[in-house]
């Protein structure tokens, strides 16, 4: 099926649409990557509407979770009992299953089962919609490969329960444990 040049132009203006605003590449292993709008290196106002964020990650121990909180002034990450909504579909080799929460703490990217045998990783896309329009919500979608081979595909939608727009976001894995080194996240402000 050929596409149409409307389509052709709009692929061709998504590609550059995208605005570097920082990446964050550990040196060692840490808990989290944090970007907040009170970071004199982060863009997190009106100036998008939408943000974009890459991620090439791996965690210090086995079977660990991947959580996401945002921020709504900039400076805190908003850790609030029952502040986040969100739904997941997960393909983990030759099933499915689909999981969500109606309130928590966080919003959970990955279930546990991800850690740091040797061939895992993750690769992971988030987009933040920073519109007028309550919530701020955001859609992500994850890629792992697990030590036996097999491939997990994820994706899912959250949003914070509190009108307004985002401010900041953390990547994090559960229990306190850490990322591992060369673990890195980009940020991009996408252009309307």
């Amino acid at each position: 099926m050929a596409i149409s040049k409307i389509q052709a132009s709009s692929l061709e203006a998504n590609a550059t649409n995208l605005v570097h605003i920082k990446t964050i590449t550990l040196g060692s292993s840490s808990s989290a990557f944090t970007f907040l709008d009170d970071d004199s290196d982060v863009t997190f106002d009106d100036t998008y509407k939408m943000y974009k964020f890459f991620g090439s990650v791996n965690i210090s121990v086995d079977s660990t979770a991947f959580y996401v909180r945002l921020s709504l002034d900039g400076t805190n990450i908003d850790a609030i009992t029952d502040g986040y909504r969100y739904d997941r579909l997960t393909a983990i080799d030759d099933s499915t299953a689909v999981s969500n929460d109606n309130l928590s703490s966080v919003m959970v990217f990955t279930q546990n089962n991800h850690g740091n045998a040797t061939g895992e990783f993750m690769n992971f896309e988030c987009t933040i919609i920073n519109s007028e329009f309550t919530y701020p919500r955001l859609t992500f979608r994850n890629f792992a490969n697990q030590t036996d081979g097999g491939s997990q595909l994820i994706v899912g939608q959250g949003r914070r329960l509190t009108s307004g727009k985002a401010k900041g976001i953390t990547f994090f894995p559960a229990s306190s444990r850490s990322w591992v080194a060369n673990s890195f996240v980009a940020m991009y402000g996408v252009k309307s």
